[in-house]
């Protein structure tokens, strides 16, 4: 047991950033449209879940309609859809120049994109997309958690596995310190009973389920609502379902979950576990339907006031197309797992992550093609992540008024969140919020630091179990003015 490593002190403000920064705009969830899903798709071989919990999956109605009409077409894995036509570029200065293109059409596709109307998405009728989630229940519950974990860009679901894992084998509970401060805290069990596991609807195995209806444009306010209608159109129902089972008949859900409407079963209080990207989606959600919520964990969220315009791409192509350009250019075959082991661990991106991590970017970041392995989720749906240019702001817009205990974990960096005093105000925003600053790794906390990270996830849940979250931003406020004190 040791004190946290570094915190940022409360903010003090007031804002240099204006909000809101941005114009509203959520589109309601309708009935998903009917479409079934495809057959579960193969799955490398799984290590065993925690003893006394048994492993399913599932495939969940996607939110529908999607927000961005440009997020449903005819795309799938083996799609290129900003690829330039021609002869294979043979120098690095053609391969740049192809990269430039390409980021360019990229672009496009979430610049040049329409945010539907409730009733243009209607009219249009375009099928229904699906997520692929992995679910670990306790065979016997205990009256714990129930927590839903989105993850963050070009990873996949698998990647809160090792978290979970070292969370689980220690919820007995120890003596620890509360989340964010040097103030001691007497052991408390950390209970999870109900773990799902999602991969967003263009990542991992949902390129599987999604085959044929990707479209070029992707919107993180999409992988919101996808969480949204689980939490309130799916969870329900699935959990309602399983109280018909016996010892005659053990519980067991069907490979598709139905979709049905609010209030057609009790509601699920939830605990969203969300990193980078996938920490946007967990808080824009909490947003929307807090009551369904009763904390959040947000590694290194993607939550900064950052706005791009298209005029802002023609400006500055090389800072706003960064991460797009890497995404179109990064390789995405191999003639085999091991040639592809060897070949990205000479990157410096993959050689951060630990050893445990990097093996799930193997076994489960690659799947099977024609001539060897290819990329689970394509670069090209990782450049439409990086795309986005208004749901960070709509995500910061709407902190103050989310009233949910979060716990922000933070890189050690933080130059994904725009800097030191921007990265501080954004942390305090919200009333209940508390934070914590890793000093040992980077932007992908939960790939770089599994051992940090479920230390700092078991200290959030063991303060919020314990009652000693606070119960306001004063509370928690004063607790870090004592130790910002102390420290200095």
């Amino acid at each position: 047991m040791a004190p946290r490593e570094a915190f940022y002190a409360p903010f003090n403000g007031p804002s240099d950033v204006p909000s809101p920064l941005t114009s509203p705009h959520w589109l309601p969830l309708a009935p998903h449209p009917g479409n079934p899903a495809p057959p579960a798709p193969l799955r490398p071989p799984h290590p065993p879940p925690p003893e006394g919990w048994t492993r399913t999956f599932h495939a969940v109605p996607a939110a529908y309609p999607r927000q961005l009409k440009e997020a449903t077409g005819t795309y799938g894995r083996s799609s290129h859809p900003f690829r330039e036509s021609g002869p294979e570029p043979k120098t690095s200065a053609e391969r740049k120049a192809r990269s430039e293109k390409e980021g360019f059409k990229a672009a496009e596709a979430r610049w040049g994109g329409h945010e539907w109307s409730m009733d243009e998405a209607l009219a249009a009728s375009p099928k229904g997309l699906f997520v692929a989630v992995e679910r670990w229940r306790r065979d016997k519950l205990r009256g714990g958690h129930t927590v839903v974990c989105s993850h963050a860009n070009g990873m996949q679901k698998e990647h809160w596995q090792p978290v979970l894992r070292r969370i689980i084998a220690s919820e007995g509970g120890e003596p620890d310190y509360a989340f964010g401060t040097d103030k001691p805290l007497p052991a408390t069990p950390v209970l999870l009973d109900d773990i799902w596991m999602f991969d967003d609807a263009n990542h991992g195995a949902s390129v599987d389920l999604n085959a044929g209806l990707l479209g070029p444009g992707q919107i993180w306010d999409d992988t919101a609502r996808d969480l949204v209608n689980f939490i309130v159109h799916v969870l329900p129902a699935a959990r309602e379902d399983e109280k018909m089972a016996s010892a005659c008949f053990p519980w067991h859900l069907p490979w598709q979950l139905p979709w049905r409407p609010d209030g057609d079963a009790p509601a699920i209080k939830v605990i969203g576990f969300g990193a980078s990207f996938g920490g946007l989606a967990q808080a824009r959600a909490a947003a929307f339907i807090p009551d369904r919520y009763e904390g959040l964990f947000l590694a290194d969220p993607m939550l900064p006031p950052r706005t791009r315009t298209w005029e802002n791409v023609l400006e500055e192509p090389e800072t706003m197309l960064l991460r797009v350009r890497q995404a179109v250019k990064r390789r995405d075959t191999w003639s085999s797992r091991e040639e592809a082991r060897t070949s990205m661990l000479k990157s410096p991106f993959y050689a951060a992550f630990h050893p445990e991590q990097f093996d799930l970017v193997v076994s489960h970041g690659l799947v099977k093609a024609p001539n060897g392995v290819t990329l689970a989720t394509p670069a090209w749906c990782e450049a439409a992540v990086f795309c986005e240019g208004v749901c960070h702001a709509r995500g910061w817009d709407r902190l103050p008024g989310l009233n949910v205990p979060i716990a922000f974990f933070m890189a050690r960096e933080n130059d994904r969140t725009m800097g030191d005093e921007l990265t501080r105000e954004l942390v305090w925003r919200p009333p209940l919020a508390r934070n914590e600053r890793s000093l040992s790794a980077g932007h992908l906390l939960v790939q770089e630091d599994p051992d940090g990270t479920a230390e700092a996830a078991k200290r959030f849940l063991a303060t919020l179990d314990s009652g000693r979250w606070g119960n306001s931003l004063e509370e928690i406020r004063a607790s870090y003015d004592e130790e910002t004190k102390a420290r200095l």
